[in-house]
């Protein structure tokens, strides 16, 4: 029974997990928009070029997040 329990606590422990890396991930592609929107208010290309290239990395990362948490809320 205590098997049992320990495999229960687990499942609990990766579905809370999961849910904060969810809401993690939407916050950084929310933050990835405002970034790559920061790139019609700079006045210089290398400025825009740098704001461009976060703003990538940061959605990447962000819907990453995402899809990994979905797969593993699906799964448990």
């Amino acid at each position: 029974m205590d098997e049992q329990d320990d495999q229960t606590a687990r499942d609990l422990e990766q579905a809370r997990m999961s849910q904060i890396n969810l809401a993690l991930g939407v916050f950084i592609s929310f933050f990835a928009s405002v970034v790559l929107v920061s790139i019609f208010f700079t006045e210089t290309f290398v400025g825009k070029m740098t704001n461009l290239g976060a703003g990538v990395i940061l959605a990447a990362i962000g819907a990453i997040m995402v899809v990994r948490a979905k797969i593993q809320l699906r799964n448990s």
